[in-house]
């Protein structure tokens, strides 16, 4: 094999390609920051021989009628001849459009309404809502788990629920998701034999058939004997093994020929057995010349599942790994943890920041478990295993969160010296990082900043920011650190636009950046939304429908405070001159006043002319900061919405100058300062 040919070590970005397991990782999971192992594709790029098959094929610019030639069926018949040594004639093979799809369409035309169809759990989840969907009932024949992990069938059971409840069909999982075994002829040829002489149809899915690890042989239901071959319908696809689902081809076979002409001039007539141009083309590259791919795939997933093995029991040897003999999935056993399902799930998703299948969508009997995908390049696996771990460590008393040293690296940047450290998660994100800033941030033992700021990859904008302030809370907006981060995406090539969207807790920004000669950023305007006056959505405990001018008890004084948002809360006050005493007096004072639910910063302001103010900001969790952007747009605004001042209104910080004015157009706040890089490091934590 040349491991040249093929890197299944390169992190390919799956963003904007309608991904499945990213665009709908934010509904399934509550929330898109995760690294995702739940959905059954593998991150891959498809074989060469396929892409290079459907651009030939679009060169011919007539996307016309088609109809599949006599080398697409033995493509098929040939494939499964060579891998597995079982060859099912042409003329017994039709084409299904998706795998899940054609268990769907057996269940129409093999079972009516009512009928029962057995499934043996824990199982694909999908068998059970395409069963129930389409009005079936379904029987439930669980598997038998051995004290070692092992699984095995219960076949007497099996006897048993035939006879009693008559099902009109079962669906067989060969090789079994999610656990990954592969069925021996002995356990097929009964299952089948049973089946038989219940009168009940037995479909085979063996969609994962050709994914065999560690030289284990694939073993086809309808092979294993000639009663077999009589009841069994074999479904089976190219999706799963050469990483194609997103074309949509599957295939059937049914040898049992009173059992055939029926079924298949019904998906013909229906034209469910029409292959499209991609499917026919993308199946033939694949099984004609794709084998040395799969080969490769194979052998990498192989290290991947003995490398996660190793680390399982090396640093969570109460999680057990079953190995399996198929598939690029692992079925997880957590149940020495002790803990209930959601809990489990909760803490893999809120510790872990990890997105794995879970189990008990499998049936009753995946309680505890979780399914993993680790059909990733390793760099993304060895994320995973480390988040996985890090969240088990919250469940060990005493223990360090980190018990390796890790180098993160970080710019310190400033915008008019309210200065962060910006972490790059773009590529690589990092376990608890919240758990850092106050190491980070203090000025003595770390790095020293004002707070942390996360760069993030956005499904909903052109990158996301995460605001750390330095006590370790969460804040929703910082003016002066998303001017910094336009500029490290820009200047960096993220995101190559001057017009950038950032998502925030407050929403999403838009931000123009404004290159210099050099091609690098000097100046940022950022769009900072319409002021929030509303007391609720401040917040800030007031009864009126504005807190405009107000008095409110501080250390012995009245001073009258305005309260607005601009993403966070702010308070207001407007004096005739500064000082440092008064700053530390009433700063904090006023930021933790129970007038303030969350807290807010506090802006002190005097007014220089009409369009120009000085301010000094006392931000919560960081304290006196030289520069606040949301701070000097709430000052602004205020100014203007009491006379005070008009548009535009330059407002002088300790760090330096930010213009402010409003965008006539949308009522929305422009601020536009600078973004100043200072260095670059690495930090060790």
């Amino acid at each position: 094999m040349n491991w040249d040919s093929f890197n299944f070590d390169k992190v390919t970005d799956r963003r904007d390609t309608y991904a499945t397991k990213i665009e709908e990782m934010d509904l399934k999971f509550g929330r898109h920051d995760l690294l995702p192992f739940w959905i059954a594709d593998m991150d891959f790029p498809a074989s060469p021989c396929i892409i290079d098959a459907l651009r030939t094929r679009l060169n011919h610019a007539v996307l016309g009628y088609t109809t599949p030639p006599a080398e697409f069926w033995e493509s098929i018949a040939s494939w499964q001849e060579r891998r597995h040594g079982w060859r099912p004639k042409t003329e017994h093979l039709t084409f299904l459009p998706g795998l899940k799809k054609g268990i769907g369409l057996c269940i129409n035309h093999f079972s009516k309404p009512g009928d029962g169809v057995v499934i043996q759990p824990p199982v694909y989840h999908s068998f059970r809502s395409v069963i129930e969907g389409n009005g079936r009932r379904v029987i439930e024949n669980t598997l038998v788990q051995a004290p070692d992990g092992s699984y095995s069938m219960d076949l007497d059971g099996l006897r048993r629920i035939i006879a009693e409840q008559h099902p009109a069909m079962m669906i067989l999982c060969n090789p079994h998701n999610p656990i990954g075994i592969q069925w021996s002829a002995e356990t097929l040829a009964e299952v089948a034999e049973i089946c038989h002489e219940g009168g009940v149809v037995l479909v085979s899915d063996e969609i994962y058939g050709d994914m065999m690890l560690r030289g284990t042989a694939h073993i086809p239901t309808a092979s294993v004997s000639d009663t077999a071959a009589e009841n069994t319908i074999t479904l089976g696809a190219p999706s799963k093994t050469f990483n194609i689902p997103g074309i949509v081809s599957a295939w059937c076979v049914v040898q049992n020929e009173a059992w055939r002409k029926p079924f298949y001039d019904w998906l013909a007539v229906n034209e469910f057995s029409t292959p499209p141009i991609a499917a026919m083309v993308a199946t033939r590259a694949a099984y004609d010349e794709g084998e040395e791919w799969l080969e490769g795939v194979l052998d990498y997933l192989q290290t991947n599942v003995d490398h996660a093995m190793s680390y399982f029991a090396t640093y969570m040897p109460e999680v057990r790994l079953l190995r399996p003999q198929a598939s690029f999935a692992v079925w997880l056993d957590f149940r020495k943890l002790g803990l209930p399902q959601s809990e489990l799930v909760h803490l893999l998703i809120d510790k872990g920041r990890v997105a794995l299948s879970d189990g008990i969508t499998f049936g009753s009997a995946g309680e505890g478990f979780m399914r993993m995908n680790l059909g990733v390049p390793r760099s993304v696996l060895d994320q995973g295993l480390c988040r996985i771990r890090q969240a088990l460590d919250t469940l060990r008393e005493g223990k360090e969160p980190f018990s390796k040293v890790e180098k993160i690296p970080f710019v310190k940047m400033h915008g008019l010296g309210n200065d962060f450290v910006y972490i790059d998660c773009t590529d690589q994100e990092y376990a608890r990082l919240e758990e850092l800033v106050k190491r980070m941030c203090d000025r003595h033992k770390g790095i020293g900043a004002d707070g942390v700021i996360a760069i993030m990859r956005s499904d909903v904008a052109d990158c996301r920011m995460r605001i750390f302030n330095a006590d370790g809370t969460e804040a929703q907006m910082c003016g002066n650190g998303i001017r910094c981060v336009a500029k490290y995406v820009y200047d960096n090539r993220i995101v190559r636009k001057e017009r950038i969207a950032i998502e925030t807790l407050s929403g999403i920004k838009v931000v123009e950046v404004h290159p210099s000669i050099d091609g690098t950023t000097d100046t940022v305007t950022v769009d900072m939304g319409e002021p929030i006056f509303s007391p609720a959505a401040i917040p800030v405990r007031y009864d009126g429908e504005e807190m405009i001018s107000q008095p409110v008890e501080v250390k012995d004084n009245k001073l009258l405070i305005s309260a607005v948002s601009m993403g966070n809360p702010h308070g207001v006050a407007f004096v005739d001159d500064f000082d440092d005493d008064m700053i530390e007096c009433f700063g904090p004072a006023l930021e933790c006043h129970d007038v303030f639910p969350e807290k807010a910063n506090i802006e002190f302001v005097r007014v220089e002319d009409a369009n120009t103010i000085s301010i000094r900001t006392w931000e919560r969790g960081a304290g006196e900061t030289m520069a606040c952007g949301t701070g000097a747009c709430a000052a602004a605004v205020i100014a203007v919405r009491t006379g005070r001042c008009q548009w535009p209104v330059s407002v002088r910080l300790t760090g330096g100058t930010l213009h402010i004015t409003q965008s006539p157009a949308r009522n929305t706040i422009l601020m536009t300062g600078p973004a100043t890089t200072v260095y670059r490091g690495e930090y060790l934590c």
